[in-house]
Order: C-alpha cells, then sequence, then structure tokens
C-alpha cells in the first residue's frame, strides 16, 4: 500500500472518530506511520485530505451507479436502485461517510472556492443520474408527472438526512433503509387519477 493510501486510511479513522477539525496532521502522520512532511508531500492542507476522501467516497459512488440504474427495468425501478445502492454505499463506507456528512464544510461550494467546480460537477453528476430516472419513470408510466429538478432536489435532501440518521442514530434500525424507499415509492407512483 502506498504512503499517500495510509495517510488516506489514517485521516478516515480519525477524522471519522474524533471529527475533522479535532485531528491534527501530527496525529494522522503518528497512525500512518509516517512524517508530517511526508503527509505535506502529498496534500498542501489538511483540507486536500479531506477533500481526497470525498472524490474517492464520491466518484466510487457514482460508479457503482450508471450499470444498475440503466438496467432496471422501469424508472420507477432504476429510483429504488438509486436508493438501496446509497444505503448499501452507506454500510460499506461508513467511515468516509459520516465524516462527509457531519464534517464537510460546505464553504468549499462557496462561489470563489477553488474546489467549487470539482465537487459540483459530481453532484450534477449524480442529480443527472437521478433526473433520467424520474424522467424514465414518468415516460414509462411507474412515476407520475412532476418537476424533474424539484424532485430529483427532494430525495436528495431525503437520502441526505437519512444517510445522517442512519449513521448517527444507535440503536440502528434494519428496516430504515427499507422504510426510506417505501416512502419514496408512495411519492412517486402516479395516483390513480393520473393514469
Amino acid at each position: 500500500m502506498s504512503r499517500k493510501q495510509d495517510i488516506i486510511d489514517a485521516a478516515t479513522e480519525l477524522f471519522s472518530r474524533q471529527g475533522y477539525h479535532a485531528t491534527s496532521t501530527h496525529q494522522v502522520a503518528k497512525l500512518a506511520e509516517v512524517s508530517e512532511g511526508i503527509i505535506f508531500y502529498y496534500f498542501k492542507t489538511k483540507e486536500d485530505i479531506l477533500l481526497e476522501i470525498f472524490y474517492d467516497s464520491f466518484d466510487t459512488f457514482l460508479e457503482s451507479f450508471e450499470q444498475p440504474i440503466n438496467e432496471a427495468a422501469t424508472g420507477l425501478e432504476a429510483v429504488r436502485t438509486w436508493v438501496e445502492l446509497h444505503f448499501k454505499a452507506i454500510e460499506g463506507r461508513a467511515k468516509s461517510t459520516l465524516l462527509l456528512v457531519r464534517d464537510f464544510p460546505a464553504s468549499l461550494v462557496d462561489e470563489g472556492s477553488p474546489h467549487r467546480e470539482a465537487i459540483l460537477r459530481r453532484v450534477e453528476k449524480l442529480n443527472r443520474y437521478l433526473t433520467a430516472a424520474l424522467n424514465r419513470g414518468i415516460h414509462d408510466g411507474s412515476v407520475g408527472p412532476c418537476d424533474l429538478e424539484t424532485t430529483a432536489l427532494v430525495l436528495r435532501s431525503l437520502l441526505t438526512g437519512a444517510t445522517r440518521l442512519a449513521l448517527l442514530e444507535t440503536p440502528r434500525n434494519p428496516k430504515f433503509p427499507e422504510a426510506v424507499w417505501e416512502f419514496c415509492r408512495r411519492a412517486l407512483t402516479p395516483s390513480p387519477s393520473q393514469i
């Protein structure tokens, strides 16, 4: 394993356990068994380590989406796949997801931030998958008429909140992911008057 990956793994562990702001690069270096100078060889700032964790998590998440969503039988099934993959990603990357949900600075997407474009590009890609699934559902009759952009925003917001609850609630409710999907299904399925 590379020293850079050792640093990322150590930072993910410490940031998720102690919080991003409460963790020093000295602590990361100690856990990664490298010097602090090596950290700054790979990353200009501690924030850059956080961004690397974000990019890796988000990109892996997006890569896991494309094929299963495209293979779903209907638009509504594509949304279900999206919800299921979301919870699967939370489970598989609990530490990095907790860190990003809890500690990711909103200022990184502020106007003038050098990271804004790269972050928003990823969010837009996620949004395209979701709006395409909704649009497909409207056309195949599995999703009722809706404003695509607004509905996608509502669904993303719902899952952001669900992610926080799934990671921070103790004890965890094993029925929660299915309850989130059932809520989405009821909200998106066309009413009898729309059929």
